[in-house]
């Protein structure tokens, strides 16, 4: 085996001897404390044996008869009794030499081979060696005959292999404070240090300019040092560890597994483990526990059956009750599963630590670590994995966090803004595609779908908002072309153009053909007359004749700068409706809030000239509630109040409006339950199933219902309509109104009312009920509803 011994540079002058030991003594017995006793003791005995007052010392003589007690003495006065002198791994050497002239039991057994020689240890940097060598060889000389300090490398650390496979981390400090450094020529002299710190590097000076200029060949070196090792192998494993995390990018899993294995190996100082690492992951409440997370797990791969959920879920079970790291020594009598029970005999383990792994409290992974021998393990062993577990919590939440990645842009990839309620079930598919990925299958995307989920449909619309755009784009153009007109009899008084009377009769036309209906290829023509034919007179006008420059130019500036077309009204009106909407928008997202309160439920709504919403609720929505049709019928009541609530602060508005917009409201009530599902084509929830679709047709198709019998619209101003199949959804809706209005917040007039068939829609009825002004005082009549409303 290779030792350090070929590390004794290019000098021959190291001699052992023992002078400045006994100088020290000397100087140490000369005072008059009672301590001093001894090492006049010394003194006195040293003197017995004159081999060992030489200036070099063979190492032979020490080992002798004659010589064995007065180097013992030398040694009892430099390793004093403390205690525990079986585990002090110390060794004393010649100057600068690694094969010691004695070395104490622990250091012999960890770092000497049969020879008396130091083993290699793994993967030595030999160039590291030597250069420290040299640096504390030239520091002492430096110190000794320049009076110059020079700073030097920290020792090294060096990694030893046992024979049972465990690693062992040391740092060897050398003491050389009984080395003297003796020249045997006359030196060269150095008026200026900075000679010898030349270069700026890490070593603060230059070796090959020292080695030039004070060559090892004049000096000798007397004396003796001592080796010290320290066992640094809790804080390297760590530190090893720890790099291997910060670089888990660059590091394959199978070389992070194996610095895992070692790291648990070297600090619970056994070999022959198996270690395994079980990466767990917590998604919308499943545990994780893939093929390929489960690739470097020892115990708990075994423990699962290919095609079987039993063991599962005893796995489950069981790691679900380990909260704190485990030791179990009796298998057989700790773990009451028989089924796990039966398969850890089959795989011969005898004792196991399992080590909870968790990051901000989420558990995250399991260290494993098995024996298949008893007494292996003890107690205070996994106190020691302490050291690991933040490192291994850290590398295994950055594997959760790269999952949780890859979730979340397959859902950014095929879905859209996902509702919180419903995100559950997008990452269960998103994941079960990521897993099958990761399996080498080529996945589809699988179908969300909700079945049995209760629908409720509301709309806050603009009464006549069509008719009343068409009137600001009519009002609009009647004003443009007044102000064109004007201009043109203008032109036409100042000079002499017949063409002008042409235009103006086109004018006429124009404003003839709007009045009567203002149809969409109607708006189209006015458009291009102004762009094309009017407007381009204008500009020549202006250029030819300076008298009607200024009325031009005020025509275009009254123009809007984007449209190019008059739209005081149209802007109104726009103005109007961004109020309503914004009001009604966010007066609808703080609800939202408040009500998933009562039960989490979907919700989206949607603008056009109003805002309308849907809202399903029902059991396949969530996964860790019991649904319960008290929470429909508390929803049910919250769309009344908030329509009341929704009326009176778009009246509160009405001064703002500058066009004077009129707001109708209008409830669908369907009591059957539908299913409902994702459509990755224009990722949005839609029904599924033709008896559902029904419910779809009626939504569009309502707003324009009519009065059976008469040409009466059913949503008229300030009151709200509720539309319904079935007459046991009208009694429900009685008791609600009944309610209200007991409250003060609905008049008393209940109209019932029957709704013209409609294409694809027939058989719907409807209840229309006034809103009552603002602070409206209570009736305070008995109402059924008012206990069933408490108990949601």
């Amino acid at each position: 085996m290779d030792t350090l011994d070929k590390f004794k540079l290019d000098f021959k002058s190291s001699f052992l001897d023992f002078k400045l030991l006994i100088e020290r003594w000397e100087a140490l017995a000369d005072n008059d404390h009672p301590s001093t006793c001894l090492y006049h003791d010394y003194l006195d005995r040293i003197k017995k044996y004159p081999q060992l007052l030489e200036s070099n010392i063979d190492r032979e003589i020490l080992d002798t008869d004659q010589n064995r007690l007065g180097f013992g003495m030398i040694l009892s006065s430099l390793f004093p009794l403390l205690g525990h002198e079986d585990k002090k791994i110390m060794a004393l050497s010649k100057p600068f030499e690694y094969n010691p002239v004695y070395a104490t039991p622990a250091f012999r057994a960890q770092f000497l081979n049969k020879e008396g020689g130091i083993n290699m240890p793994e993967d030595l940097n030999l160039e590291r060696v030597s250069f420290d060598k040299l640096v504390h060889v030239y520091s002492m000389i430096l110190h000794q005959f320049y009076g110059v300090k020079i700073n030097q490398f920290p020792p090294m650390i060096f990694k030893f292999r046992g024979a049972d496979g465990v690693n062992k981390h040391y740092q060897i400090q050398i003491n050389a404070e009984f080395v003297r450094v003796i020249a045997k020529d006359t030196l060269p002299e150095i008026p200026n240090s900075s000679e010898l710190c030349e270069r700026n590097d890490i070593c603060q000076f230059d070796l090959d300019r020292l080695q030039k200029m004070l060559p090892l060949e004049l000096f000798e070196f007397h004396g003796f040092i001592i080796m010290e090792a320290v066992d640094l192998t809790v804080a390297q494993s760590v530190a090893t560890l720890n790099e291997a995390v910060l670089k888990q990018d660059q590091v394959s899993s199978e070389e992070f597994m194996e610095i895992v294995e070692d790291s648990v190996k070297s600090l619970l100082g056994l070999g022959g483990l198996k270690v395994g690492l079980a990466v767990l992951q917590n998604i919308s409440g499943r545990i994780i526990m893939s093929e390929s997370r489960l690739a470097y797990s020892y115990l708990i791969r075994q423990l699962l059956t290919p095609g079987s959920d039993e063991p599962y879920h005893a796995i489950m079970d069981f790691l679900s009750q380990v909260k704190t790291p485990v030791f179990l020594k009796d298998i057989q009598d700790t773990i009451d599963d028989l089924t796990l029970v039966n398969r850890m005999v089959e795989m011969g383990l005898q004792e196991v630590i399992l080590y909870p792994l968790r990051h901000n409290g989420n558990l995250v992974g399991v260290l494993e670590i098995c024996s298949f021998e008893k007494g292996t393990f003890d107690p205070m062993m996994v106190h020691t994995l302490d050291h690991l577990a933040p490192s291994l919590s850290l590398a295994l939440n950055r594997q959760a966090e790269n999952l949780d990645y890859r979730i979340k842009a397959i859902i950014r990839k095929n879905f859209t803004a996902i509702h919180p309620v419903v995100e559950w079930k997008f990452d269960e598919i998103a994941l079960d595609y990521v897993l099958n990925e990761e399996e080498g299958k080529s996945p589809e995307i699988k179908p969300i779908l909700f079945q049995d989920v209760y629908p409720l449909y509301a709309a806050i619309d603009i009464k006549n908002s069509s008719i009343e755009r068409n009137k600001a784009i009519h009002d609009d153009f009647v004003i443009q072309l007044d102000k064109g007109k004007a201009i043109l009899t203008l032109a036409g008084s100042l000079h002499y153009l017949p063409l002008l009377d042409s235009l103006i009769d086109q004018i006429e036309e124009y404003k003839r053909r709007i009045n009567l209906i203002l149809l969409s290829e109607e708006e189209v023509r006015i458009t291009e007359f102004f762009q094309h034919e009017l407007e381009p007179t204008f500009i020549h006008l202006s250029e030819t004749y300076g008298d009607l420059k200024g009325e031009v130019q005020a025509y275009f500036d009254s123009l809007d700068r984007q449209l190019q077309v008059e739209s005081r009204h149209r802007k109104a009106f726009e103005k109007s409706l961004q109020l309503i909407n914004q009001t009604v928008a966010s007066f609808m997202d703080s609800e939202e809030q408040k009500i998933q309160q009562i039960f989490p439920h979907y919700f989206e709504k949607f603008k056009t000239d109003g805002i309308e919403y849907n809202i399903y609720i029902g059991q396949s929505l969530v996964k860790d509630r019991k649904f319960d049709l008290i929470y429909l019928k508390n929803l049910r009541l919250w769309q009344l109040q908030s329509l009341i609530e929704v009326f009176h602060l778009i009246e509160d508005k009405k001064p703002e409006l500058e066009n004077a917009l009129e707001v109708t409201q209008l409830i669908l009530v369907h009591s059957t339950p539908i299913s409902i599902s994702f459509r990755l084509d224009e990722r949005k929830f839609d029904v599924e199933g033709a008896y559902n679709i029904r419910y779809e047709i009626m939504k569009k198709r309502i707003d324009k219902a009519l009065v059976v019998g008469t040409h009466e619209r059913l949503v008229q101003p300030g009151k709200i309509a509720i539309v319904y199949s079935q007459q046991r959804e009208a009694r429900e809706y009685r008791d609600f109104i009944n309610y209200l209005q007991n409250k003060g917040k609905l008049q008393d007039q209940i109209e019932e009312l029957e709704l013209e068939e409609m294409q694809g829609v027939h058989g719907l009825k409807a209840i229309r009920v006034a809103i009552a002004p603002k602070n409206s005082p209570a009736i305070g009549r008995s109402s059924k509803l008012i206990s069933e409303g408490k108990e949601g």
